[in-house]
């Protein structure tokens, strides 16, 4: 065991802020990757810096009116494995239109659009642990749920209820708005795993008709609502579905201050990097918080943990250690994830020794909120510290289900935040 002189102490690092931690999974910036299933040959993706998400769109037009071919369906696995290994959390969108022809493009029969749920829905399941969200029903302009002759009550319902139970509840659903769902879904039936995506954020006060106007009050259940009213909605759906998709410049300017607080209230998750390039042209040139709102916005998207405070009790045979993170970002963590404890003599060469994790589990910690992890960790395997000598102690968060790093918005090594010495 590692036995210290009388009276060791824990001095608390000062770590520095950090630029944006863009890297962490399931969270930030994306673009779109778009395939046709009928082509033979695809262009291979390419993962930028700070994309830790892509939005990978299969256009499967040309099988409207016939069942996927097990040439398509094999193609659409072989792309999948391949953003898989450049380690991305994929959006995932399946669509029969990618010009703005719904109606035309998609199938003549109500049928076939079933049949092709159920044909998609094995590869979904099999490709499930990296597929962070997966948006539409298929139907519409661009898989976007509008100009479809598939958006009756009736349609909406068995198409949410076929694609949650093929996917036995494995996937992530988002639909384009929160009166689709209640046109779907009575008062009071829960669908869990179901959420919305905005392809129309801050476009217009109702975000080019994803709300009702800014005057209407909560009339029925089947009918839009305020985009206040629609926010409170939301809530329980984008605590367990993340929540994101493309902004569109307004025609009435929005500020700094509006675009963040909009962002923040509807805990928004993720967003496109390559559209609409003229409004994030401006944002890039907006100064905000410091720093443009850009990056302002790009760092706060999903979560963003801050480490407010850490402390550590040396006793006579384990270190006590108590530390509390901040979520600053917009929204939340969907993932199990943990924070581990690991230790580093000073002119060690070699790698960090863990010691152990500390109680608790990230997942679900939403935006603003503080939360406190403990652990109690023997010393044992510790070389002893003579006089002078100092242990390093450092936090590292880890995605529970394939260990992926989760960075601190402060300044790291590799996700190794230093907590502080012990002398």
């Amino acid at each position: 065991m590692l036995s210290f002189i009388k009276g060791p102490k824990f001095t608390p690092a000062d770590s520095a802020k950090s630029v944006d931690p863009a890297d962490n999974p399931g969270r930030g910036w994306y673009r779109i990757y778009t395939y046709r299933l009928e082509e033979e040959t695809w262009e291979d993706p390419v993962r930028y810096a700070g994309e830790s998400l892509a939005l990978v769109l299969f256009n499967v037009g040309a099988y409207k009116d016939e069942d996927l071919s097990s040439q398509a369906l094999d193609r659409m696995d072989g792309i999948l494995q391949r953003f898989e290994q450049l380690g991305f959390d994929l959006i995932l969108r399946i669509c029969y239109d990618t010009e703005g022809k719904g109606m035309v493009r998609e199938p003549s029969l109500f049928s076939h659009v079933k049949k092709h749920v159920t044909q998609i829905a094995p590869l979904l399941k099999k490709h499930a642990a990296s597929i962070y969200v997966y948006q539409g029903l298929l139907i519409g302009s661009w898989g976007e749920m509008h100009d479809s002759k598939f958006l009756s009550e009736q349609c909406l319902r068995e198409l949410m209820e076929l694609f949650l139970r093929e996917t036995e509840g494995k996937i992530r659903l988002a639909i384009r708005k929160p009166v689709q769902w209640r046109l779907a879904f009575a008062e009071g039936e829960e669908r869990g795993m179901t959420g919305f995506f905005n392809d129309g954020l801050l476009g217009s006060p109702s975000h080019l008709g994803t709300f009702g106007p800014e005057t209407a009050g909560r009339t029925t259940w089947k009918e839009a609502w305020s985009p206040e009213e629609e926010a409170r909605f939301m809530m329980p759906f984008t605590a367990q579905v993340p929540y994101g998709g493309e902004v569109i410049d307004a025609t009435v300017p929005l500020s700094a201050e509006q675009v963040a607080g909009e962002l923040r209230r509807l805990g928004t998750c993720y967003l496109n990097s390559t559209h609409d390039v003229a409004l994030l042209t401006k944002w890039k040139e907006m100064p905000y918080g410091g720093q443009s709102l850009y990056d302002y916005v790009g760092r706060r998207l999903g979560y963003c943990f801050d480490l407010r405070k850490a402390d550590c009790k040396v006793k006579k045979d384990d270190l006590r250690i108590t530390i509390k993170i901040d979520n600053q970002g917009f929204g939340t963590l969907y993932d199990d994830a943990d924070a581990w404890v690991f230790a580093k003599r000073n002119g060690q060469t070699s790698g960090f020794e863990k010691l152990g994790k500390l109680e608790g589990n990230l997942r679900g910690m939403p935006s603003g909120s503080q939360m406190e992890l403990r652990g109690t960790f023997l010393r044992e395997g510790t070389a002893g510290l003579e006089k002078g000598e100092e242990l390093f102690l450092y936090v590292r968060i880890l995605r529970r289900r394939d260990g992926k790093v989760i960075s601190f918005a402060r300044e790291s090594q590799d996700g190794y935040l230093l907590l502080g010495t012990i002398k």
